[in-house]
């Protein structure tokens, strides 16, 4: 199962839940680029990690030490978290003892399911500033690939 399918099975999940919306490879309300980000109608953000590989897993945290430790701490001040941090991944490639407390898992096979509900990091909102930044990044997009 590649990136890009469960990118689409994430969307469908988002969709269902009414989230107004989710966007692939989105470099808003996250450190680096988030493989799936999707926003609420009460403006709380899901960061969705995608992981097709335990390798890939263990690599994201050497890599990116930062974003794993902030995210533990909940630390919102310097760079904004999203309110909800998971990792997807197909079936039986992780366990639930890999996952860190701050975070959920969804497997992704045919559909969506929570085997560990994402728990709230933090309970501010998405910011003007974010939800601008993501509306001009939108907008970029959209004219580059028309």
């Amino acid at each position: 199962m590649t990136e890009a399918n469960l990118q689409n099975q994430l969307y469908q999940w988002c969709t269902d839940k009414n989230h107004p919306v989710t966007i692939d490879n989105c470099g808003a309300c996250t450190i680096g680029k988030a493989d799936l980000l999707s926003i609420t109608k009460a403006h709380l953000v899901h960061e969705f990690e995608i992981k097709c590989t335990v390798a890939d897993f263990q690599r994201d945290f050497e890599d990116k030490d930062t974003k794993h430790d902030r995210l533990d701490r909940a630390d919102n001040r310097l760079m904004p978290l999203p309110n909800y941090f998971w990792f997807a991944t197909p079936p039986d490639l992780l366990a639930l003892d890999d996952i860190p407390d701050y975070a959920g898992l969804m497997i992704v096979d045919d559909d969506c399911n929570e085997a560990k509900p994402a728990p709230r990091i933090h309970s501010d909102n998405l910011s003007d500033k974010d939800r601008r930044y993501i509306e001009r990044g939108l907008t970029y997009r959209y004219w580059g690939q028309r």
